[in-house]
This record gives C-alpha cells, structure tokens and sequence, in this order.
C-alpha cells in the first residue's frame, strides 16, 4: 500500500495538483480527512530530521548566497542570533530565497511555515505567479500578497546549521505540505495564530 507522501508525490508530480489555490488546498485536506491508522503515522513520521537525512541533494550554505535563484525553496537547519529573546523561531525553516543583501551576511526569504497548510498554498501560488525564477524579485509585485507578512524573515548565514536542502521546483507543492515545522518557545498553533493576526 503506498504511503499519504508516496499519493502525494505522485499527485504533484502528474499534476493532478494544479495551480489553483482554493483546489489545491482543498485537494490536500481531503486526502487527510479519508486516511487512517498507518497512513496518518507514515504522514506524522515525515519530520525535520528524517527529511533532512533522506535528501539527496544538499549544498553549501555559501552556494545559496553564490548561486541561489530568488523564488526557489530551501530547507536547513537554524539557530538565531537573538533565540534567547525571540517569542518563538523555526528551527527548520522552509524558506523561498527574496534576496541577498550585498556582503553576503544575511539573507531574506519567506518561511512558509509560519503558515498553515491551506494558507501556504495560497501563498506559494499567489508569490510563484508573480515572479520569475533567477531574476531580482520586485518588491512592489508581492508586497501586498495576503498573508505574506507573517513570513517575510532576515536570516544569517553564519547562524545556518549544516547544509542546506535545496527543493525541486517539481515537489514545491509537496514540500509546502510537509510537517517539517520545528518551532521552539511556541507551538504551532500559536504561531499560526499571531500569523492570522498579521
């Protein structure tokens, strides 16, 4: 019997996932709500560190300020600078790389899971349309996209732990999906909460 992450794979990758948000979103949510036992533990089981270790691809953090394309998604370990009074921080954020400031000490991105699942759908769709991969992303074309305050985040790359996991364009639908949060000070529907809010 193929696991919920082998049905969805396999539905984002023959399309069965389409671009629209509301469909897309809905899609997912349906696919849960019929599942049972095993499935559901096999869907729970695909945390952070499984993920992490089972990645095929992984780069220098380097790479990503080198070579990054603004609009593509990554996948890493991190520690902020300022943990120790910050409310709550993802430990594994799923971020889709904005910009990189000119020294190469920082970088900015949208961590879609300050979001919840339907909400990162709409983002990621909304966000995708409105760029074009390896080029400077306008500013003004995504700034009024709903929900995406929430995630806009400043990360320092010496504060990345490890290498990073740099996501296929093809399973951006499926990564967005994944329970690979690791919030800490907070759990996530707090986080999720304070997001409605913004």
């Amino acid at each position: 019997m193929a696991s919920l992450l082998d049905k969805v794979q396999n539905a984002v990758r023959t399309g069965t996932v389409g671009a629209e948000v509301k469909r897309s979103a809905r899609w997912f949510q349906d696919k849960i709500k019929g599942l049972e036992g095993t499935l559901k533990n096999q869907w729970s089981r695909t945390n952070a560190p499984k993920f992490y270790r089972e990645a095929e691809n992984k780069m220098d953090r380097r790479v990503l300020g080198m070579k990054g394309n603004f609009g593509e998604l990554f996948a890493y370990y991190y520690n902020p600078k300022h943990m120790a009074t910050l409310p709550y921080y993802d430990r594994f954020p799923l971020v889709m790389l904005l910009g990189v400031d000119p020294n190469k000490q920082t970088f900015l991105g949208l961590n879609f899971h300050y979001l919840p699942p339907k909400w990162r759908a709409m983002l990621l769709d909304r966000v995708s349309a409105k760029i074009t991969s390896g080029t400077v992303i306008n500013w003004k074309k995504i700034a009024n996209v709903p929900m995406i305050n929430a995630t806009v985040k400043r990360y320092r790359f010496d504060h990345v732990m490890r290498r990073v996991i740099p996501i296929e364009e093809k399973d951006n639908e499926l990564a967005i999906f994944l329970p690979l949060e690791r919030f800490k000070k907070a759990s996530k529907s707090k986080v999720w909460a304070d997001s409605r809010k913004k």
